[in-house]
Protein backbone atom coordinates (compact mmCIF):
# COMPACT_ATOMS: atom_id res chain seq x y z
CA UNK A 1 0.00 0.00 0.00
CA UNK A 2 1.44 3.41 -0.97
CA UNK A 3 2.33 5.80 1.81
CA UNK A 4 -0.02 8.79 2.10
CA UNK A 5 1.48 12.10 1.03
CA UNK A 6 2.20 14.40 3.94
CA UNK A 7 2.46 18.16 4.09
CA UNK A 8 5.84 18.87 5.66
CA UNK A 9 7.43 22.22 6.45
CA UNK A 10 10.71 22.06 4.56
CA UNK A 11 12.03 25.46 5.55
CA UNK A 12 11.24 29.12 6.11
CA UNK A 13 12.33 31.89 3.77
CA UNK A 14 11.62 35.30 5.26
CA UNK A 15 7.84 35.50 5.67
CA UNK A 16 7.10 32.35 3.67
CA UNK A 17 7.04 28.65 4.58
CA UNK A 18 8.16 26.17 1.93
CA UNK A 19 5.88 23.14 2.13
CA UNK A 20 6.66 19.73 0.63
CA UNK A 21 3.81 17.58 -0.63
CA UNK A 22 5.20 14.41 -2.13
CA UNK A 23 7.57 15.58 -4.87
CA UNK A 24 5.95 19.00 -5.11
CA UNK A 25 6.63 22.12 -3.12
CA UNK A 26 4.60 25.27 -2.61
CA UNK A 27 4.70 28.30 -0.36
CA UNK A 28 2.37 29.55 2.32
CA UNK A 29 2.60 32.76 4.27
CA UNK A 30 4.28 31.93 7.54
CA UNK A 31 1.56 33.90 9.31
CA UNK A 32 -0.96 31.16 8.41
CA UNK A 33 0.96 28.59 10.42
CA UNK A 34 1.01 28.25 14.21
CA UNK A 35 3.78 30.29 15.84
CA UNK A 36 5.35 27.08 17.18
CA UNK A 37 5.67 25.54 13.69
CA UNK A 38 9.19 24.52 12.78
CA UNK A 39 11.08 22.81 9.95
CA UNK A 40 10.16 19.14 9.67
CA UNK A 41 6.73 19.53 11.22
CA UNK A 42 3.84 17.77 9.48
CA UNK A 43 0.83 20.03 9.02
CA UNK A 44 -2.82 19.52 8.14
CA UNK A 45 -4.78 21.92 5.96
CA UNK A 46 -8.54 22.29 5.77
CA UNK A 47 -10.01 24.10 2.78
CA UNK A 48 -13.52 25.39 3.39
CA UNK A 49 -15.67 27.38 0.99
CA UNK A 50 -17.19 30.61 2.30
CA UNK A 51 -20.45 31.17 0.36
CA UNK A 52 -21.23 34.44 2.16
CA UNK A 53 -17.87 35.99 1.29
CA UNK A 54 -18.21 34.73 -2.29
CA UNK A 55 -21.66 36.31 -2.63
CA UNK A 56 -20.37 39.60 -1.19
CA UNK A 57 -17.44 39.67 -3.64
CA UNK A 58 -19.80 39.02 -6.57
CA UNK A 59 -22.10 41.81 -5.37
CA UNK A 60 -19.16 44.23 -5.11
CA UNK A 61 -17.83 43.25 -8.55
CA UNK A 62 -21.27 43.75 -10.12
CA UNK A 63 -21.57 47.16 -8.46
CA UNK A 64 -18.16 48.23 -9.81
CA UNK A 65 -19.01 46.92 -13.29
CA UNK A 66 -22.28 48.87 -13.23
CA UNK A 67 -20.42 52.06 -12.31
CA UNK A 68 -17.79 51.59 -15.03
CA UNK A 69 -20.17 50.60 -17.81
CA UNK A 70 -23.09 52.81 -16.84
CA UNK A 71 -24.65 54.47 -19.88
Amino acid sequence: MPRPKLLVIDRFEEKMAIIEYGRQTFTLPRSLLPKAAKEGDVIKLAVVLDPQATAQRKKEAKSIANEVFED
